[in-house]
C-alpha cells in the first residue's frame, strides 16, 4: 500500500471514529456530551492527575508491545513472522481489553462471563508459546517472551485470588508487558541461537 493510501486510510478511520463519537453521544442517554468520550478520565472524574498512572503507563506499554511485534512481523525472517504477528495481535487485543475494561465491565454486562475470556486469553497464550518454542530465537528473545508470559499469568492469578494486592497484580502485568515490548525488537535478529 502506498504512503498516500496509508495516510488517506488513517484519515478515513479517524473521521469515522469522530462521526461514531458524535452519533453515540446523540443516541445515548448515558453519554452526557462528547467530552465524556474524548477527554481524559481523570479530568472528567475530577481526581488528581496521578490517579491510575501505572495503569496508563501499562496501557502505553501494551501499545508499544503490539506495534513492535506487528511491525517486526512484516520484516522478520519468514520463520518468525507468525509468532511475531500472533504476539502483536494478542498484545493489541489485551491493550484494548485493559484500556477499555472489556473483560471486567463491558462483556459481563452483555452476558459474557469474565472467566471465559480469561480462559480464551490463556489458551491463546499457550498456542503462541507453542509457536514460540518451535521457532529459533536467541536466548534473550526466548527469555523476554516467557518472562512476559509468566508475569502476565502471575498478574491474572493474583487478580483472581485477591482484589487487594494491587501492587503485585499491576506490577507483574507491567513487567510482563515490558518484557513483550522487547520481543518485537529483538525478534528481528537474523542470528538464531
Amino acid at each position: 500500500m502506498s504512503r498516500t493510501a496509508q495516510v488517506v486510510s488513517a484519515a478515513v478511520v479517524m473521521g469515522l471514529l469522530l462521526v461514531a463519537t458524535g452519533v453515540s453521544t446523540a443516541l445515548s442517554d448515558r453519554i452526557l456530551d462528547v467530552g465524556y468520550l474524548t477527554r481524559d478520565p481523570t479530568a472528567i472524574a475530577g481526581v488528581p492527575w496521578w490517579t491510575g498512572a501505572i495503569s496508563r503507563l501499562t496501557n502505553l506499554a501494551w501499545a508499544v508491545a503490539a506495534t513492535a511485534s506487528l511491525m517486526a512481523s512484516q520484516v522478520a525472517p519468514r520463520s518468525r513472522r507468525w509468532p511475531l504477528l500472533l504476539l502483536g495481535v494478542l498484545s493489541a487485543a489485551l491493550a484494548i481489553d485493559d484500556t477499555m475494561l472489556v473483560h471486567e465491565a463491558v462483556l459481563p454486562r452483555l452476558g459474557f462471563p469474565e472467566g471465559l475470556l480469561l480462559v480464551l486469553y490463556a489458551l491463546t497464550g499457550l498456542v503462541l508459546a507453542g509457536f514460540w518454542l518451535r521457532t529459533s530465537w536467541r536466548s534473550e528473545v526466548q527469555l523476554a517472551f516467557f518472562t512476559g508470559g509468566a508475569m502476565l499469568a502471575l498478574s491474572v492469578v493474583v487478580d483472581v485470588l485477591s482484589k487487594e494486592l494491587y501492587l503485585l497484580e499491576d506490577g507483574a502485568k507491567l513487567v510482563g508487558v515490558l518484557a513483550w515490548c522487547f520481543c518485537g525488537v529483538w525478534g528481528l535478529d537474523k542470528d538464531p541461537a
